[in-house]
């Protein structure tokens, strides 16, 4: 069942990267001209760019005891605006800032119906990054980047308890390294982008019984492929599938009778699918966006080697999201 579940999203996703080639007849001849709502799109030498994104998500999932047997089904909704700054310190060689500001409340109800509230909130920790453009279209036949970022861990995590609101911030510090390959014509845009992110230990505060869970190191690998297809006079149409690969990580707790408890947390693979619909406001200086996710999860959960009557499985999670975005150029 997985495997067809999985050729379905992938064949989803491929079907709208598709589209647009069979929806207009267009002109793929190549373009090295910077589009601003293009997802290959990098900021000049000396200048700035900016994007500020507003988005709202609702999580849907299940979770089910080492017996199998549903005990919480859980609503997660998510407000974020994120911020991005660009600085252009060559025309190929870009610095970028980021971080988000989050809002979230979640709400569990156990198999009675009695529901469990709580909410978490606050900034993110800052993300710092380099993007290079190593060969670009204006003397090659295709652009490819190179990026690394870093995100130290300034903010400490702490989980809501139905008394005390938690954070959003990780807990932990990451780095990140991917590349990007894209053809960019008149008309239509293939960006294509692979990323291995190291996230290292953290530490996650339990408010509510006081007990600090640490997570060893791992990683976690992307693959994204995204179109654009400009069509009408400063509009374009976005369509994209990325997929998640999480690895399995170790963690442990020490309980209130002060003994260790070690399990393995298997988060859950996950595969978008990402539309967008972009308008020119001015050329070059302010572009506008609609935004549509649709997200699905595969199976997550934790397990106890030493005690596996708390063995539990997340089942049937997905995730809609909708948002704007606005990206700026100025000097």
């Amino acid at each position: 069942m997985r495997y067809k579940t999985g050729f379905i999203r992938w064949a989803m996703g491929l079907a709208l990267l598709l589209l647009p080639l069979g929806a207009w007849a267009l002109d793929l001849s190549p373009d090295a001209s910077r589009v601003l709502s293009d997802p290959t799109y990098l900021p000049l030498g000396g200048q700035f760019f900016g994007s500020t994104e507003y988005s709202y998500n609702q999580v849907n999932s299940n979770t089910d005891n080492y017996q199998g047997k549903m005990t919480a089904s859980t609503s997660v909704k998510t407000t974020t605006l994120t911020q991005v700054l660009d600085f252009g310190l060559t025309d190929d060689l870009t610095l970028r800032a980021s971080g988000f500001y989050q809002l979230n409340g979640t709400n569990s109800q156990d198999p009675s119906g009695v529901s469990t509230l709580t909410s978490s909130y606050g900034m993110s920790d800052p993300t710092i990054a380099l993007v290079c453009r190593v060969l670009d279209e204006k003397g090659a036949p295709f652009n490819w980047d190179l990026k690394a970022s870093y995100t130290p861990d300034l903010i400490n995590a702490e989980s809501a308890s139905a008394d005390l609101s938690g954070s959003v911030a990780r807990g932990g510090s990451t780095a990140a390294f991917g590349t990007a390959l894209s053809y960019k014509g008149k008309d239509f845009t293939l960006y294509l982008v692979g990323d291995g992110t190291y996230l290292d230990e953290k530490d996650v505060l339990n408010q509510n019984n006081g007990i600090t869970t640490s997570y060893q190191p791992s990683w976690v690998y992307s693959l994204d492929a995204t179109t654009q297809t400009r069509f009408a006079e400063g509009l374009s149409l976005n369509a994209g599938v990325s997929m998640t690969f999480n690895q399995s990580v170790n963690a442990s707790y020490v309980n209130a009778a002060n003994k260790v408890i070690d399990f393995t947390n298997q988060p859950s693979d996950i595969t978008y699918l990402i539309l967008a619909l972009n308008y020119q406001v001015t050329p070059g200086k302010l572009a506008a966006s609609l935004l549509y996710s649709h997200d699905f999860y595969g199976q997550s959960g934790n397990t106890y080697l030493s005690k596996p009557q708390l063995d539990n499985t997340i089942v049937d999670r997905y995730n809609d999201l909708v948002g704007a975005e606005l990206r700026y150029v100025f000097n």
